[in-house]
């Protein structure tokens, strides 16, 4: 008898958990918070998960009952008895601690601390690329053409050639045609990215960007990063993305303050790197995004208007 009660005790124990980790995907996600932690497209095979968990639950349960009164289980295979109680505590304890954690602890976004900790990206270009390969950025492509005078758009396609980076090439002359750049959240990277990559095409073109304040100690006290976080699969491979401001009053936006910049882009460089920076006219303070996360661009010419 004493053996059919520990049996049951313990399919009893993981029925409660499996029901634990089962309301909490479901409580992740009336919530709205389950974004915190994955991506979109990885959201339906966690929710899918939360159903098969509650199916093993009820199955588990169901067990507890009939060892309890000494029916065999539906299995039909033998459970012997943990001899160790430390031992089950200290299973048990390991997938009741996240449980708890989980539920305790506030949903929040990643932010400064977590961007210092992986580094926050200014420049994409690699740096082993050959010289030749971009000419904007190793040998500048200098086209003339009058004041006032548009280019064609045969000068814009020589301006914007480059036989690795295709996609940040059609990005970089959709940009260039634009009076106005607006670093959309569906592009923030790619935009970024093409930015970097030709730098120099895009001087003195007006810009603007939001993000979270993000600062460095040997930034200069007129500097702060615009970023945001960019995930492919979950928050765990969460990587920062931004570009450099520089304003006279930098010091009044605290870090992960959410701001909204307007400037025009410059040439500039830190640590060593040449990067682009945003002279800006203007920093307006907004609120956090509903959703703070954003997500990889796999199709990112589909975005482009």
């Amino acid at each position: 008898m004493k053996g059919n009660f520990l049996l049951s005790l313990h399919s009893l124990l993981r029925t409660i958990i499996l029901l634990g980790f089962s309301s909490y995907i479901v409580f992740l996600t009336k919530t709205n918070a389950l974004q915190y932690y994955l991506a979109p497209r990885m959201m339906i095979y966690v929710k899918v998960a939360a159903v098969a968990l509650y199916v093993i639950a009820c199955f588990q349960g169901y067990s507890a009952i009939r060892i309890y009164r000494g029916k065999q289980v539906a299995c039909d295979c033998e459970h012997p008895v943990p001899k160790s109680a430390i031992r089950s505590m200290l299973s048990y304890g390991l997938l009741i601690l996240p449980l708890l954690v989980g539920f305790c602890l506030p949903n929040a976004a990643l932010g400064s601390a977590i961007a210092s900790a992986k580094g926050m990206n200014l420049s994409t270009v690699k740096q082993e690329r050959p010289k030749s390969s971009v000419g904007t950025v190793s040998s500048p492509v200098v086209i003339p053409a009058a004041a006032g005078t548009a280019r064609t758009n045969a000068e814009i396609e020589q301006m914007f050639h480059d036989d690795w980076e295709k996609v940040s090439s059609q990005i970089g002359m959709n940009l260039y045609k634009k009076d106005l750049i607006v670093v959309k959240p569906s592009l923030y990277k790619e935009i970024l990215s093409s930015i970097d990559l030709f730098k120099n095409n895009f001087i003195d073109k007006k810009i603007e960007i939001s993000g979270f304040v993000y600062r460095e100690e040997n930034m200069k006290s007129s500097e702060f990063v615009v970023g945001r976080f960019v995930i492919n699969c979950c928050s765990a491979d969460a990587m920062p993305y931004g570009a450099m401001i520089d304003f006279p009053e930098a010091q009044n936006y605290p870090k992960d303050a959410w701001v909204k910049v307007t400037g025009t882009v410059e040439s500039g460089s830190y640590n060593g790197k040449d990067i682009f920076m945003i002279k800006a006219d203007q920093i307006e303070k907004i609120a956090a995004p509903d959703a703070p996360y954003l997500h990889a661009n796999y199709d990112p010419l589909k975005e482009l208007d």
